[in-house]
């Protein structure tokens, strides 16, 4: 007989699980972020999107709301690559309630730094991100 599980933080245990997997290749910072990522979500009322595709086909979309010139708020989609995520929640972090032409100073060593190193394979992913914030930022700009 299959044993039945209500309630019982299955799905926590294997969250935290997931976390310490990924924290044997990456720091614990960007463990964290590819398992609870920060701002996985689509804005609906946003003043400028961005969408790029890296030479990897890795895909990242960042929309960004902009109120009095400053990002007030910032999401981000991507593929199921779990780099990428970690680089679109930690990008989407570091825009919050920069200026634009603040946010466009963000490099994809900030992001690298932020997250406290990738593996060298994974590099590029950083700079989907930066790429991506870019796009949305001249979508802001171009209005």
């Amino acid at each position: 007989m299959t044993q039945q599980h209500t309630g019982d933080g299955a799905l926590d245990r294997y969250w935290a699980a997931l976390k310490q997997t990924y924290s044997r290749i990456y720091s614990e910072v960007a463990a964290d972020h590819m398992v609870f990522p920060r701002n996985a979500a689509e804005i609906k009322k946003h003043s400028c999107f961005g969408i790029v595709t890296d030479d990897y086909d890795e895909m990242m979309s960042i929309w960004l709301e902009i109120s009095d010139g400053r990002i007030v708020n910032a999401a981000f989609t991507c593929d199921e690559c779990i780099t990428c995520t970690a680089c679109g929640s930690i990008i989407t972090e570091l825009a919050r309630n920069k200026t634009p032409e603040e946010a466009l100073a963000i490099t994809a060593q900030g992001v690298l730094d932020e997250l406290q190193g990738l593996p060298e394979e994974d590099r590029h992913c950083a700079e989907l991100a930066v790429g991506t914030l870019r796009a949305a930022i001249n979508d802001y700009i171009g209005n």
